[in-house]
């Protein structure tokens, strides 16, 4: 009965319920999709129809990812974007990134695509959010094999937030697919530079490892 409910959202969702207890109740929502999913899900669904919070639709989207069921839970997620409030932007705007990163995981770059673009333009220019927005875009215009659009997104990220070690690994890769070899070393050297975590510094310094084999045999080595 609750997969059934779970097909409809209402028409127009009031803001997230942004109090402690609000808040705690996602956290132990959250907490349970990671122990046990469908469980996670059904509760989260009980909770949507007692109060119809943001969050309680939220978590069951989110239980719906975790079962597997990435596109369910990306249109779950896009609808709900959909039907919070408008002058929520920020909520909506974040709904808006978690449906695109889970496209990403469907494979599905034009869908992500066209979820981190609304995103973007729900966002006010210069947001703190916006870097990760257009790094995100980025990720779905790679995939796509459109490494222009995704230079061009990385490198307004950079502009907003310079020396971001990610951007600077993923503008690398776009750059070396394009054979910009000079200049993807120079990103991936940077990236390297700006790392603070291991995986960060494994990640950067394979990019610079594949520039540098792709310039020396002029063949483009695939990286991410």
């Amino acid at each position: 009965m609750m997969i059934a409910a779970a097909l409809f959202l209402p028409f127009a969702l009031m803001q997230a319920d942004l109090s402690a207890a609000g808040e705690d109740r996602y956290a132990r929502c959250l907490a349970l999709v990671d122990e046990d999913a469908p469980r996670a899900y059904e509760e989260a669904m009980v909770w949507a129809t007692d109060t119809n919070a943001v969050n309680a639709y939220r978590c069951a989207a989110v239980a719906l990812l975790a079962q597997g069921r990435t596109e369910d839970g990306a249109r779950r997620l896009e609808s709900l974007a959909t039907a919070v409030n408008p002058a929520n932007a920020s909520l909506r705007a974040e709904l808006l990134s978690q449906a695109g990163n889970a496209w990403l995981l469907a494979r599905e770059p034009g869908q992500a695509r066209s979820a981190f673009t609304r995103a973007i333009v729900t966002m006010t220019p210069g947001a703190t959010e916006l870097p990760d927005l257009l790094i995100d875009r980025a990720r779905a215009y790679a995939m796509e094999g459109d490494y222009r659009l995704a230079e061009e997104d990385l490198s307004a990220a950079l502009d907003q937030r310079p020396g971001d070690a990610l951007a600077l690994r993923l503008r690398a890769s776009a750059r070396l697919n394009q054979r910009a070899f000079p200049l993807a070393e120079a990103d991936a050297l940077a990236s390297l530079n700006a790392s603070t975590t291991e995986d960060d510094r494994v990640g950067a310094a394979l990019v610079l490892g594949h520039v540098r084999e792709s310039a020396r045999t002029g063949v483009v080595v695939e990286a991410q």
